[in-house]
């Protein structure tokens, strides 16, 4: 029958001229509920997956920051940004980018300082709190999720929005920076990210999250040098905020601009108390605590590690038996305790800051040690 005689029908409505042709074998693709069994096959796909709470993110993401040490985060950081080795110095190079620290809390009272390690001729920082929703693409402060203090004026800025605080602070000069959170507040913290498949591409699954309300009681203050410069944000929303810092240098400057940040718990000046807030912890008390087991052969790696450290040359002393025995015996006590729950300001019982800490302080200094690095 030559094509005169054949009826030109144009394609059903809401069908693609692909969709309407046969298939490899020559049959007519068979219509399910007025669609094609592509389009069938689809519609079910979107109703199992729901492809609203889908977001294109390229492959998962490799590597987690370690829970038992406070350190710049290597996850949460801006790509361009370049840590040392201890991951307690960043550098940025050409535009603002930001990192966080690696640990926040939803509620308590924290401190750090952060030391203003160079600045070169055009670089400036800016330092404060954020949550994980804060853009690492642009400086704290940017959006509403962000709350950071000004090198060049001293001034504050949230929301994009800068306003007059304090002194201007320069290259060489220590920042300490203070969060109060009432409790009440909400975490407010991304689920475990589940990932999918979707056409070739990784998506991941969104949950919808609960706006933020804001807090009532919640402080951020800074000091410059030792010296107080007063409330800079009070009954901002809720969440879980983390140390963030910002840098920025011109595209013509060469060498980067560098901040070395100091979780604690020893600090250069003493952390101020806003008045009706907690006294602070350094932020080095979230890390979770080690495990017993885990503890003994932290200690027994540092001593292999102060012993080669000697051996070489290099000042990195290992700990004695009788402190393994000492950090030991706390570590088992605190493994029996409960360790959950919601951050509390003050040591908890039966591990002082004289003993618990001094793990953590034997086993980096065995490391630093190894690799050649003097502790600020």
């Amino acid at each position: 029958m030559s094509d005169k005689g054949r009826s030109m029908e144009p394609p059903a409505a809401g069908r693609s001229k692909k969709q309407s042709q046969s298939d490899a074998k020559g049959n007519r693709r068979r219509p399910v509920m007025g669609r094609t069994l592509a389009q069938a096959e689809e519609v079910e796909v979107k109703e199992k997956i729901n492809l609203v709470r889908l977001r294109y993110e390229g492959a998962p993401k490799d590597g987690q920051d370690d829970p038992h040490k406070v350190l710049i985060s290597k996850v949460h950081k801006a790509a361009q940004l370049q840590l040392t080795d201890d991951r307690l110095s960043v550098t940025g190079y050409k535009g603002f980018r930001t990192a966080r620290g690696s640990h926040g809390t939803h509620e308590g009272a924290l401190y750090c300082e952060v030391r203003v390690t160079r600045m070169g001729v055009s670089g400036h920082c800016r330092l404060g709190w954020c949550t994980r929703k804060a853009e690492l693409q642009a400086p704290v402060g940017y959006d509403t999720f962000g709350f950071s203090y000004r090198d060049v004026d001293g001034s504050k800025v949230s929301n994009g929005l800068r306003e007059a605080y304090g002194q201007s602070f320069r290259e060489g000069d220590v920042v300490g920076m203070y969060i109060f959170l009432p409790k009440g507040g909400r975490t407010l913290e991304p689920q475990q990210n589940e990932y999918t498949k979707y056409k070739g591409k990784w998506m991941r699954i969104e949950d919808p999250e609960p706006n933020p309300e804001p807090l009532p009681g919640s402080v951020i203050a800074f000091t410059v040098n030792g010296q107080y410069q007063g409330v800079a944000f009070r009954d901002f929303n809720e969440g879980t905020y983390y140390p963030a810092v910002s840098i920025y240098t011109m595209p013509e400057q060469t060498e980067g601009a560098t901040v070395t940040l100091n979780f604690g718990p020893k600090f250069s000046y003493a952390p101020p108390q806003p008045e009706g807030c907690l006294p602070a912890i350094p932020v080095c008390d979230l890390a979770a605590p080690l495990s017993s087991t885990l503890a003994v052969e932290v200690l027994q790696d540092a001593g292999t590690l102060g012993s080669e450290s000697q051996g070489a040359g290099l000042q990195a002393p290992g700990p004695s038996d009788d402190l393994m025995m000492e950090q030991s015996a706390v570590l088992q006590d605190a493994d029996n305790k409960d360790t959950t729950g919601a951050l509390t300001v003050g040591e908890p019982d039966g591990v002082s800051e004289s003993t618990l800490p001094d793990c953590n302080i034997v086993y980096e200094a065995a490391v630093e040690g190894e690799a050649g690095v003097v502790s600020p």
